[in-house]
């Protein structure tokens, strides 16, 4: 079955359908899907990330065998 298909058959369904949590369920997923992860973190965790990629970009990094090694338990 091609995309289109399968697009009016899950409408035809959710047109169909009396059930209430279904509807709401398909909308939070819908609007789960459209929010940006990054968006949701605070500021201390975006500047995080940020000095994170300045880190790389300066070369300031290590393999994951190392972090191993440096970091054990």
């Amino acid at each position: 079955m091609d995309l289109q298909s399968e697009k009016l058959s899950v409408l035809q369904q959710i047109i169909n359908s009396d059930d209430e949590s279904l509807i709401r369920d398909i909308k939070s997923l819908i609007i789960a899907r459209d929010i940006d992860w990054f968006d949701e973190l605070n500021d201390s965790q975006k500047n995080d990330i940020f000095e994170g990629i300045s880190q790389l970009d300066r070369g300031e990094s290590f393999s994951h065998e190392e972090a191993k090694k440096r970091f054990s338990i």
